[in-house]
């Protein structure tokens, strides 16, 4: 018998990982530099040049640039900037060159080790997170092209939410950014920075993006101090968007691939971003499923295949703040710089929480430069009833102020998006014979009296007596909304 069909398109994701590893380098210090006597700091900025899916895995690469803050001899700071490359590969069934991959890298800790005076090994924790997706449809049984009267069927409705479209897009920001006092700065030391959404509107197959990139910048004063100091660079950006309609709920999320931020003569900053977008648009369907089927005349035979519906949707945005009191165990003249970087969500029976990675640079009262490091857990509070979520963006800021004299308070508070998984599993009908040539067996009665004890849906019933819900409602007076019966005597009205 032919089949009716529900249809869904969607964007599949078929790998969503986040992995955390360790690249590590040596490096001599140049003959221009004077001896190192000790690590004052170390800082990592991620370059990520390439995620190119092949067959059945995603090859990632890129460099990162480290920039290692030492104390010489004499005293002071100087700088090196020490590059490392890496080459990651993320292995997935499914992938192929058509695939679309979305890859963010971050730099979750960066440390150095001094070797000899002249010779160093500095070492870059990253955290590569990597979902590809591919396009999909979906073919459901929702019915029947031809009824002969005597085949009934029972339909379950359910409601999911699906990834319709998904869309991966490139762009640059380049600008030059004024910073109010400029003359007392030397030069930039280390820059960090996020891309921040304020408004995506979909119109006529086109989205348009506004928001800003918040650059943390920490300067060398000419006084050789160290401070920060941060600026917005704006932006808007419309990218084509084939598939996406006015009114599907969008969610974006952004991959800072390079920054590069340099203090001129002139006073401004040059400030060069790449960056990856993605906009993924949802779409509820309604879905009426054939659950079950049986005819009142012959026996029939059915084909059912099992299917997951990758059912989610995105989550009100999320505010998460922790603290923490660390003792470093000198007196604190100077907070100079922190730091906090995403590791990890860690989704526990109890609780859900992102692990973020925190450094201080702080300046004692022996006007030497030391840097801490702490993971600090951030809790979050997720709507009653939420299973299983995934990370889909974060933002981050962090603050630190001295206690007393040799402790540092470290503040944190976010906003971070999520998506929620509620995947459909559903038995498909896929196929229905009916055997014309066998009567189902008669029986000998017309109606039949029984006691349900243990309750039982009408459906169950109908069918196993080979009759129609209908009728076992008729019979029994029990209104439309009867779907099942229990400690009660029923007639059953039989062929």
């Amino acid at each position: 018998m032919e089949l009716t069909k529900n249809t869904v398109t969607l964007s599949r994701l078929i790998l969503d990982t986040w992995n955390n590893y360790e690249e590590t380098t040596d490096a001599i210090v140049p003959d221009t530099f004077p001896d190192i006597v000790r690590i004052a700091a170390v800082y990592g900025s991620p370059q990520l040049k390439d995620d190119a899916p092949q067959s059945g895995r995603v090859l990632i690469s890129g460099s990162v640039r480290m920039t290692v803050l030492y104390v010489p001899e004499g005293g002071g700071l100087r700088r090196l900037d020490i590059p490392i490359s890496f080459a990651h590969i993320e292995e997935g069934t499914g992938i192929n060159e058509d695939s679309q991959p979305f890859v963010s890298c971050r730099v979750v800790a960066a440390d150095a080790h001094v070797m000899n005076s002249r010779k160093l090994s500095v070492t870059a924790t990253l955290s590569i997170s990597c979902r590809v997706f591919v396009p999909d449809s979906l073919c459901l049984t929702s019915g029947f092209a031809q009824d002969d009267g005597h085949l009934e069927q029972l339909t379950a409705t359910h409601t999911v939410t699906v990834p319709a479209a998904v869309h991966r897009r490139e762009f640059t920001l380049m600008d030059d950014v004024n910073l109010t006092d400029f003359s007392r700065y030397a030069a930039i030391t280390a820059a960090r920075g996020e891309l921040r959404l304020s408004d995506c509107r979909l119109m006529n197959g086109k989205a348009v993006l506004k928001g800003d990139a918040a650059l943390h910048l920490l300067v060398e004063t000419t006084d050789g101090l160290l401070e920060n100091t941060d600026c917005v660079v704006p932006f808007t950006q419309i990218f084509e968007v084939e598939g996406m309609t006015d009114n599907q709920q969008v969610c974006v999320s952004f991959s800072l691939r390079h920054l590069d931020a340099e203090l001129r003569e002139d006073g401004l900053i040059g400030v060069g971003i790449g960056a990856s977008v993605l906009l993924t648009a949802f779409e509820t369907h309604t879905l009426q499923l054939v659950s079950d089927v049986y005819h009142l005349e012959h026996p029939v035979r059915t084909e059912t295949c099992p299917v997951t519906v990758p059912s989610c949707h995105p989550l009100a945005e999320l505010g998460c703040e922790a603290s923490e009191t660390i003792p470093v165990g000198m007196k604190i003249a100077q907070i100079a710089d922190i730091s906090a970087v995403l590791d990890t969500l860690i989704r526990e029976p109890a609780r859900t929480v992102l692990r973020m990675m925190v450094c201080v640079v702080y300046r004692a009262d022996d006007g030497e430069y030391y840097s801490i490091h702490r993971a600090v857990h951030m809790p979050l509070s997720l709507p009653d009833g939420t299973r299983e979520v995934r990370l889909n963006g974060m933002q981050c800021r962090a603050a630190a102020t001295v206690s007393g004299e040799d402790s540092v308070v470290l503040s944190l508070s976010g906003r971070c998006g999520l998506l929620c998984d509620e995947p459909l599993q559903v038995n498909d009908l896929t196929a229905l014979t009916i055997d014309e040539t066998t009567a189902a067996p008669s029986s000998p009665v017309s109606v039949i009296l029984r006691y349900v004890d243990t309750e039982e849906r009408l459906w169950d019933i109908a069918k196993s007596y080979r009759t129609t819900v209908e009728a076992i409602r008729q019979a029994n007076q029990l209104s439309t909304d009867h779907l099942s019966a229990q400690s009660q005597m029923l007639l059953i009205p039989v062929q």
